[in-house]
């Protein structure tokens, strides 16, 4: 797996970001990190399905995506995983 990821617990999460998680990460927990969100969006077999393959060849546990979102399509969600990235100096 990439070294470039952090991972961090739900309760070091909510200490790196700020109050609505859309600011860039500030303080001594969180020096020189990006948060990065990928989304998988599609029909919710096919997304699961996806999203099993990333976990089978070590690139995320299935347990760190969220739950589905629906989007305005009908038989369509979306799947979201957060990762903080070291930022370019």
């Amino acid at each position: 797996m990439p070294k470039t990821f952090l991972y961090a617990s739900a309760s070091s999460e909510h200490e790196a970001t700020s109050s609505s998680g859309d600011e860039p990460l500030k303080g001594p927990a969180s020096d020189h990190r990006d948060k990065v969100r990928i989304l998988v969006i599609g029909r919710p077999t096919a997304v699961n399905r996806v999203i099993s393959e990333m976990s089978h060849v070590g690139f995320s546990d299935s347990i760190e995506w969220s739950k589905p979102i629906p989007t305005d399509r009908q038989r369509e969600s979306m799947r979201v995983l957060t990762r903080y990235v070291f930022a370019d100096s």
